[in-house]
């Protein structure tokens, strides 16, 4: 069998009443070089329909230590550090084995 993916799920509040500041943040500053980490699959961004304050990231990666090797990078400081401006306490980390991963016909359609 394969290598076995694994999924990274940070959950992350910004200050109060800064959510927009913070996913602008995120955008400016993770997303346009998180395409080009080591291992990387995917990333999203998600942001509670209840709390417009409160967003978890989830993360796809080949595997866990491509996984880890981000989290204990410079990669991973530095977006910490241009986060902690506008983000509330510290972020809760959950990982996760990969069992199943199906795409829906609507994503395979795009594909073609």
């Amino acid at each position: 069998m394969g290598k076995t993916r694994f999924a990274r799920i940070i959950g992350m509040k910004a200050r109060p009443g800064k959510g927009e500041e913070f996913l602008g943040t995120f955008r400016q500053v993770v997303a346009p070089t998180a395409v080009e980490l080591k291992g990387i699959r995917r990333l999203y961004l998600l942001r509670s329909v209840g709390n417009p304050d409160e967003f978890v990231a989830f993360s796809l990666w080949d595997d866990e230590n491509a996984a880890e090797s981000y989290a204990r990078s410079g990669t991973n400081k530095k977006y910490a550090k241009k986060l902690a401006a506008v983000q509330k306490g510290r972020e809760s980390v959950r990982k996760f084995q990969v069992e199943l991963h199906v795409v829906g016909k609507g994503a395979r359609e795009e594909m073609e």
